[in-house]
């Protein structure tokens, strides 16, 4: 456990986390702007086809868009849990650590890949390369969450007043969750069901926490 102490210059945990946040935000915004849009052609003015058939064909296309939609949740889901997650782990540590640091170079790296992989994805959602490529990337970005938190662990970086035992059971889980996303990749070939395992890594570390949760008397 570290003490309170002066913290060297550049390890500060305030300005990783403000860099950090940037990226993250960005990242979940830059997801939804290559969902496609109705280009305001005449089949959807209420003018040159009349209401209902305007309404028709916005819906129809909006229904065309369901895939793009489903991978724009999935990848912000995803980007909000590890955001949310780094957040609680940098409240706990008292500084970072040179390893610490090294260790959020390819973090954030694949934070601003992702949107990237995302569109890929949803472009050629039955394309198994496309669907490999954005399993690998989430699978890789929560690996990479899951060794920064076994990091300031294994670096002592801790706050005296954290309970490891439970830092420890949630470390646990979210290994557990990352490399289950991981193996999601076995099944790329069958891309028209993936989407289901994939959303599936949320439920299984919301029931592992849930389940892991003290039972009181």
């Amino acid at each position: 456990m570290q003490s309170e102490e002066k913290v060297p210059a550049g390890y500060t945990a305030e300005r990783v986390g403000f860099f950090t946040d940037a990226v993250f935000a960005i990242a979940m915004t830059l997801l939804v702007i290559d969902i496609p849009k109705p280009e305001g052609g005449p089949e959807f003015d209420v003018d040159e086809v009349g209401r209902a058939e305007a309404a028709r064909n916005l819906l129809h296309f909006l229904y065309e868009q369901i895939p793009s939609f489903s991978a724009y949740l999935l990848a912000f889901y995803i980007l909000w849990i590890v955001w949310r997650q780094h957040h609680q782990l940098l409240d706990r540590v008292a500084r970072m650590s040179p390893r610490l640091i090294r260790l959020h170079f390819p973090l954030l790296l694949l934070t601003g890949l992702l949107p990237y992989a995302t569109t890929v994805y949803d472009h050629n959602t039955l394309n198994p390369a496309a669907a490999g490529l954005f399993t690998v990337a989430v699978a890789a970005l929560l690996l990479l969450r899951s060794g920064i938190q076994g990091q300031a662990l294994r670096d002592g970086l801790l706050h005296a007043d954290v309970d490891l035992a439970t830092y420890r059971r949630e470390a646990r889980i979210s290994r557990i969750v990352a490399w289950y996303f991981l193996a999601t990749v076995l099944f790329c070939w069958f891309t028209p069901w993936l989407t289901i395992l994939w959303f599936g890594a949320p439920v299984l570390g919301a029931v592992l926490s849930r389940r892991a949760q003290p039972t009181g008397d």
